[in-house]
């Protein structure tokens, strides 16, 4: 009968990252993912009057929003108010 051979005891040899850390500035990195992305049409950056302008559309909106619901509460108040003096 033919002796099995005996396998070495070591560590098996470490296998190195398809992707290692990378080496380059985060900045570098940054720029070079918005750029991928652009291209792709994944992103599209919103200029920043267009972004103030929408912030200022938004609390317009909210304002009268809360103006109107100010007003319908004064106005159920004063309708309690009538039912309860009945």
């Amino acid at each position: 009968m033919p002796k099995a051979k005996k396998k070495a005891a070591g560590r098996p040899p470490q296998k190195t990252a398809a992707y290692s850390a990378p080496s380059l500035a985060p900045q570098i990195l940054e720029q070079a993912a918005q750029g991928w992305l652009q291209s792709s049409g994944a992103a599209t950056p919103v200029p920043r009057s267009a972004l103030a302008q929408s912030d200022r559309r938004l609390a317009e909106a909210l304002t009268e929003t809360l103006r109107e619901l100010r007003t319908e509460i004064s106005e159920l108040r004063s309708r309690l108010d009538r039912l309860e003096n009945r």
